[in-house]
């Protein structure tokens, strides 16, 4: 009987810019895994039937499929590493990997799937492991139905999808999440002597991504492809010293495929005013929600201090989640504290146990020995003599400020795993002569002596203060502002909109496989808000503001700029189809900016037809000379719509006042 011969492409998928581009390891997907396919010691496929695609044209690509696929073999199309969007009727689009990066091309995957359909062969399979843009907001339900509809053209179907880079990658420099499981595969089955299947493939690789906090892929049509998935390796006999250096061949082959978990440590400080704050229910509150965000944190790896520690254990605690991540190390820390200020330096101070304290500097300084890729501090701290209640940490305060918070985000990453060479004092100051900052906040005529800056800072660190009357209220506008010159994988602001996000919709409940999908999903999902605007409905008009004098924007400078909806038509009556407070309609904004970073990027907030938004706050800080355009796409949630678009040109100055 004949070899079975299958013919892979490997299709790397575009990248789009914007402030969530994907991590530029997921740029070489499809390479990683093209190697890995003809690798000898791994899946050892002919490199005659593996074909990287890097760069194409639409019809000649699909073209391709009936041209070089004999009858009767068999066709996998990897499409990896790049976006996915659905369009306004709810059909899935694929950015194609052109060279011209001025625009965006898309390719409707129902036009790949007929071009696969037109291979005479009973055996097709399309991999898709992509992420979403931003502006496709896709419940898991709607994805699962379109990627049925489409198997059930004759081609099996297996897919993941991020919904953001933070649950597409799992760090900046290793292939997706999906990929890396792909290749761990490969590497398992490699000595196999009976043929894996598709189905066999989908079981190793659901239980493996959800072993480590992902959600499992989906495989839909899996008789859509009955061949083997993996074929069996050839049984010529193999050298003594061949099989003696295998394992260690094929641990180099897959070196890069290091685990996927993320690990987070939550710590509930001393409860200094216990009526009114309450630091170990937002320490529980953090963790679950971490959890259920599937992007890499499971109840292994995400621990909880709920009794303040005293400094020895926190720093022991601290060293334990630093010494195991690989990928990311979150530290969660929520309580009272208290600004330290010398001179030009400010620190911060954490109570703990029995009245000890901890420096937020000595945290930077302990958690940068950690080997993880990404490290990320976060804080929640409130002022010690707190005589007003502190709201509970909830979804809505997951991703935005909270009344009597300071909330400080540092975040960095260590992309060689280097080590501390310089002392922590020498490590977190800078020379004053020679400092890069520039004053945060509307401009100023403040003496030099009134400006701060953290002594925990250093070239790599990218630090984020979001306050609402908490401790450092005081200090936000003299603090100093610099570019950072690594980004992280995802901004932590970023990272708490997935998680907020994730809240929303309450936790993964287990459901039965279907007929033609195998998917563990939601057995229920809520019905989505399906309401269009009617003529009934207020109008609202947006409103962007930003304090007095502090136009034009300068270089490295922070604005604070504030939006909301407003209601007109102050004598309307009320009608029986208005958004309420109890029926609110859910919005994203997406906020981006050409020439200037933008924090956070994406807020979540709800309108109601008498009141409109509240207000939503976020940070510009331009990173040239050059005006920034300011836009704003205001998106429903249920669907994805985009309802309005705002662009703003903002004027910048030079570091001599002149403008541009």
């Amino acid at each position: 009987m004949a070899p079975y011969v299958t013919h892979n492409f490997v299709v790397q998928g575009g990248p789009l810019a914007g402030p969530m581009s994907l991590p530029e390891g997921t740029q070489q997907n499809a390479r990683t895994l093209a190697a890995a396919l003809t690798d000898p010691d791994l899946a050892g496929l002919s490199p005659e039937t593996c074909h990287v695609v890097s760069s194409l044209h639409e019809d000649d690509f699909l073209q391709r499929f009936t041209r070089e696929v004999p009858a009767g073999d068999g066709l996998i199309v990897y499409w990896t590493g790049g976006r996915c969007r659905a369009d306004r009727s709810g059909r899935l689009q694929l950015a194609l990997p052109v060279a011209n990066q001025t625009r965006d091309d898309w390719l409707d995957v129902q036009d790949l799937v007929a071009a696969m359909k037109g291979v005479d062969s009973p055996d097709r399979l399309l991999v898709l492991d992509t992420c979403l843009t931003v502006n496709s907001i896709l419940s898991n339900r709607q994805w699962v139905e379109e990627i049925s509809r489409l198997s059930k053209q004759g081609v099996a179907v297996l897919t993941s999808v991020g919904r953001s880079p933070y649950a597409f990658a799992a760090n900046n420099t290793g292939p997706s999440v999906l990929t890396q499981h792909l290749i761990k595969l490969l590497s398992e089955v490699a000595d196999r002597r009976d043929p894996l299947d598709l189905k066999a493939a989908y079981r190793r690789l659901r239980a493996a991504t959800r072993r480590e906090g992902y959600r499992p892929p989906i495989l839909c049509n899996p008789e859509g492809f009955a061949r083997p998935l993996v074929p069996v390796r050839d049984a010529s006999p193999m050298t003594s010293a061949h099989r003696r250096w295998l394992p260690a061949l094929r641990a180099a082959s897959t070196a890069a495929m290091g685990s996927c978990a993320r690990y987070a440590l939550a710590v509930a400080g001393a409860p200094l005013t216990s009526s009114f704050f309450d630091p170990v229910g937002d320490a529980h509150t953090l963790s679950r929600a971490l959890v259920d965000t599937h992007c890499g944190f499971t109840r292994d790896t995400t621990s909880v201090l709920d009794q303040p520690p005293t400094r020895q254990g926190l720093l022991e605690a601290v060293s334990r989640v630093a010494a195991t991540a690989d990928n990311m190390a979150l530290i969660y820390l929520v309580g009272h504290g208290t600004v330290r200020h010398s001179g030009r330096d400010l620190d911060l101070v954490l109570h703990l146990q029995d009245e000890e304290t901890v420096r937020v500097s000595e945290l930077v300084a302990w958690l940068r020995r950690s080997r993880a890729q990404s490290t990320v501090l976060m804080l929640d701290v409130c002022r010690v003599r707190q005589d007003e209640r502190v709201p509970p940490l909830t979804r809505e305060f997951l991703a935005d400020r909270r009344p009597g918070i300071s909330r400080l985000l540092v975040e960095w990453n260590n992309l060689a795993a280097r080590t501390v060479e310089a002392s922590d004092e020498q490590a977190s100051r800078w020379a004053a002569d020679n400092s890069p900052w520039q004053l945060r906040g509307p401009a100023s005529s403040a003496p030099a002596e009134r400006e701060v800056r953290w002594t925990f800072d250093f070239a790599d660190a990218r630090i984020t203060l979001l306050d609402e009357a908490g401790p450092l209220e005081h200090w936000a506008s003299r603090l100093l502002s610099r570019p950072s010159a690594v980004d992280p994988l995802v901004h932590a602001d970023e990272l708490l909109s997935t998680v907020a996000d994730s809240a929303t919709s309450g936790p993964e409940q287990p459901a039965a496989m279907a007929d033609d999908c195998a998917v563990l999903a939601p057995a229920s999902s809520p019905k989505p808000d399906s309401r269009q605007p009617s003529r009934g409905h207020r109008r609202h008009h947006p409103r962007l503001r930003v304090a007095e004098g502090a136009l034009p924007l300068h270089v490295g400078q922070r604005l604070d700029v504030t939006f909301n909806y407003q209601p007109q038509e102050p004598g309307r009556a009320p009608q029986a189809d208005d958004a309420t407070d109890n029926n609110p309609l859910d919005l994203t904004l997406h906020i981006a900016a050409d020439t200037a970073d933008v924090a956070p990027a994406l807020i979540h907030t709800r309108l109601t037809d008498e009141a409109g938004t509240p207000p939503e706050h976020f940070q510009i800080t331009p990173s040239s000379p050059d005006p920034v355009t300011l836009r704003i796409d205001v998106l429903r949630r249920a669907d994805g719509a985009v309802i309005q678009s705002i662009e703003r040109v903002l004027t910048v100055a030079g570091r001599d006042g002149s403008t541009t």
